[in-house]
């Protein structure tokens, strides 16, 4: 049987962890083609004439979210049947288009992964409530501490924090909170209130925006989700309240979270992703005070880092044997997959 052959995209984000499973597959004496090169601030797209050289071969393509895996490109590549993403999210796969054509599709949900955004989702919520940068200024500046009436940190005990989306991430925000004697809501039209824990509570997106002090986004970029805070969503959340965006960028329409954060609509912000990443220079977004801002590594933890190749080699693997990668993103299309694979495998 001839080798097996492996597409691996590039990554400017992600060039160690690319290099890394590209290594491992080529030690087991499978082919890698490496995919030409991603350019910062946009997300690559395959041209056809390149289809042929690069997935002409290849059984497993491995995306990240700066390339984009498109219907056409799925549709072409005559030996596909695996589709890998080396972290959770798979926005930039054309979804529909790999379940319709039996190709299975394999993430880095990990629980290193999920939990460490969960940790940082937490720490985001402390930073905006405590401004703990604000304190280590007056040490930094050698400033006078503030007189009681000016002090700016508040409690997050008793307050009600909203949880867009509750998927593993979200899941894993509440369940850290669940202890801190606070009003959990979430919102998710694909949950019923069998499906969430009995220390959180289903609601309506409304209602959530309205009585959240916190508001954090947990979804999947989809037709439904994109740009789903915009200005009559920002205009809905409490003037004491503070948004967290460290999804996706394509979430939040930035205009108008700029207009929120200048006319006081809301108390404050932190991002960590972006319409456009990396965040331009001239980006308004820049110059609020009140704008917690980090470049889409907020979550990043060296324990995650380290297992992402492992993860993806395991999962690719996996497809080339014939078994649902571990972390699976489409299960449900399994007979359909192993249906095209005995096909290819004639």
């Amino acid at each position: 049987m001839s080798k097996h052959t492996v597409f691996i995209a590039d990554d400017f984000d992600l060039t160690e962890t690319m290099d890394g499973i590209s290594e491992k597959l080529r030690a087991m004496d499978i082919e890698v083609i490496r995919g030409p090169q991603t350019i910062k601030g946009t997300k690559l797209q395959y041209q056809p004439e390149d289809y042929e050289r690069l997935f002409g071969k290849a059984e497993v393509a491995m995306f990240s979210s700066r390339s984009i895996c498109s219907r056409e490109m799925i549709e072409y590549a005559p030996n596909l049947i695996g589709i890998v993403n080396p972290t959770i999210g798979v926005d930039t796969v054309d979804v529909k288009a790999a379940n319709e054509k039996g190709i299975i599709i394999g993430n880095g949900a990990c629980p290193e992964n999920y939990i460490e955004m969960a940790e940082a989702t937490v720490m985001l919520m402390l930073m905006l409530m405590y401004d703990p940068n604000r304190s280590a200024e007056l040490v930094k500046k050698n400033l006078p501490k503030p007189v009681e009436s000016q002090h700016w940190a508040h409690m997050m005990w008793k307050k009600t924090v909203g949880l867009v989306g509750f998927g593993r991430i979200a899941r894993c925000v509440a369940e850290r909170l669940q202890g801190w004697d606070m009003n959990i809501l979430t919102f998710d039209p694909y949950l019923t209130e069998k499906d969430v824990p009995s220390y959180v509570k289903l609601c309506s997106f409304e209602d959530l925006l309205r009585q959240s002090d916190i508001v954090s986004l947990h979804t999947i970029v989809t037709d439904e989700t994109r740009g789903m805070m915009s200005t009559e969503q920002f205009r809905m959340m409490k003037p004491t309240a503070y948004f967290i965006n460290d999804s996706r960028g394509q979430l939040v329409d930035e205009d108008a979270l700029c207009e929120a954060l200048e006319k006081k609509w809301i108390a404050g912000a932190a991002l960590d992703t972006f319409m456009r990443e990396p965040l331009p220079a001239d980006s308004p977004l820049r110059k609020f005070d009140n704008l917690f801002l980090t470049p889409h590594i907020v979550g990043h933890a060296l324990d995650c880092i380290l297992s992402l190749p492992d993860v993806a080699v395991q999962n690719i693997c996996n497809i080339l044997n014939g078994e649902l990668p571990t972390y699976c993103v489409n299960p449900q299309i399994k007979d359909k997959w192993l249906a095209r694979r005995a096909e290819l495998m004639k």
